[in-house]
């Protein structure tokens, strides 16, 4: 029972090790899911409810309401001459009146229709340019993570020299106490440890900076100690751009046709039936001066024949603002082109660089081992082990920061062509 209890907790502790790892592609979720600008989707939404539900009211039939009381200086007055005594009423100088009117939309030339789909349309377009929001954050959240990389291998190799110089400073002590070395040896050593020293606190200070940086633009809870892991860009990348900027510009071009067919709906006549119960004084008979009820029923139709060609000079202002979209995105396109230009070329200088460092790696460590071996005995001073240790760390960190630009400059590469979905995906 003790052994199954102790399995359990490791399993469990394992889980957690696991879960806590973070890669690039759960930061671009995170993104998703905590940005400030990700809340806009669900607002946008309802957003568009709300118009489609005020234009499908145009389909319910209208009530409207109207009380109205006057008085009038004069009257129609009705004194022919006849050869005979003739009483004709006058209508009364108030009049009295309360209507309701129900009107039904029969024909709108497709208006509503059209209209519709121009929400549709924009409420596409609006999630879509959220979308562009988040893809610019996700490109700080590369330039984070890689930083964090880079940082921490940079950390580590610091490190290793560190201790490398302790335990040469150990032996340097020893030296110094036998007369074999100078005491300046050791000094130069402590001072060199001392540089070290402060060059690891300031790895570790932009370390929590980045880690800072990063929680903020994904919302997660990071600490100094959560593990990155670095991505694995594998496979083919599409030359094709496919990025949220093309997509939004195709929305774009679908708003402004769009919005042509709610103009052009706009000049087609117009048929409803309306009907209209009132009560008043005069009714209908404007010679009745009592109080009564009236009614009347009928069909209207609206046409705005001629409008100066005001129609379609709107309608071509949004076709030369579809010519002015398409421009955008070419221009779009030639960036992207050009970018990925670069990147490639960087990838190339990475490949090469790699080639090389390894080489130099390799050498720069049998040099100083020599100079280890030299120093031990008396051959040289701490300074010229020093250079050549110093010279050792830049080598590793060249490699290291070859090495993780080059998985960067591949990142870039499918960022820059819209394959963020395969970004981690072994």
């Amino acid at each position: 029972m003790k052994k199954l209890t102790v399995l359990l907790v490791l399993l469990v502790h394992f889980g957690f090790a696991q879960h806590d790892t973070l890669d690039l592609y759960r930061c671009f979720e995170a993104v998703e899911e905590h940005h400030p600008s990700a809340r806009q989707k669900p607002l946008i939404h309802q957003q568009t409810l709300l118009k489609l539900q005020n234009l499908e009211a145009r389909w319910f039939p209208s009530a409207n309401l109207q009380v109205q009381a006057s008085y009038q200086s004069e009257t129609v007055e009705i004194d022919p001459d006849l050869p005979f005594d003739a009483d004709f009423p006058s209508p009364s100088r108030d009049q009295y009146k309360a209507t309701l009117e129900i009107s039904q939309m029969i024909y709108d030339g497709g208006a509503t229709r059209a209209s519709k789909k121009a929400e549709r349309v924009g409420e596409k377009m609006g999630k879509q340019s959220v979308e562009v929001d988040l893809y610019q954050v996700k490109d700080h959240v590369v330039e984070a993570y890689f930083g964090i990389l880079l940082l921490k291998k940079q950390k580590a190799i610091l490190q290793a020299t560190w201790e490398e110089l302790t335990q040469r400073r150990q032996s340097v002590e020893a030296a110094v106490a036998n007369g074999a070395l100078l005491p300046s040896d050791l000094q130069s050593i402590r001072a060199e440890e001392l540089k070290l020293a402060q060059n690891l606190d300031e790895t570790e200070a932009q370390i929590r900076a980045s880690y800072q940086v990063l929680a903020e633009l994904t919302g997660l809870d990071l600490e100094e100690s959560t593990p990155l892991e670095l991505p694995r860009p594998d496979g083919q990348v599409k030359s094709k751009s496919q990025r949220p900027e093309n997509l939004l510009y195709d929305l774009k071009a679908r708003q402004i046709k769009t919005s042509q067919q709610v103009m052009r709906s706009q000049r087609l006549p117009k048929i409803s039936a309306f009907g209209q119960l009132g009560y008043g004084k005069p009714g209908l008979n404007m010679l009745d001066d009592e109080f009564g009820t009236f009614y009347y029923v009928g069909a209207r139709l609206s046409w705005n024949i001629w409008d100066w060609r005001q129609n379609i000079r709107q309608r071509r202002v949004k076709e030369l603002e579809r010519q002015k979209v398409a421009a955008q995105e070419e221009s779009f396109n030639r960036q992207v082109d050009i970018q990925l230009a670069r990147i490639d070329a960087s990838i190339s200088r990475y490949e090469k660089a790699l080639e090389r460092d390894s080489q130099i790696v390799d050498l720069r460590r049998e040099i100083t081992q020599s100079s280890k071996s030299k120093l031990e005995n008396g051959v040289i001073t701490s300074s010229d082990y020093i250079s050549d240790l110093n010279q050792l760390t830049r080598a590793r960190i060249n490699q290291e920061r070859h090495r993780i630009e080059l998985v960067k400059a591949r990142i870039n590469r499918r960022f820059n062509t819209g394959e963020l979905q395969k970004i981690n995906k072994p």
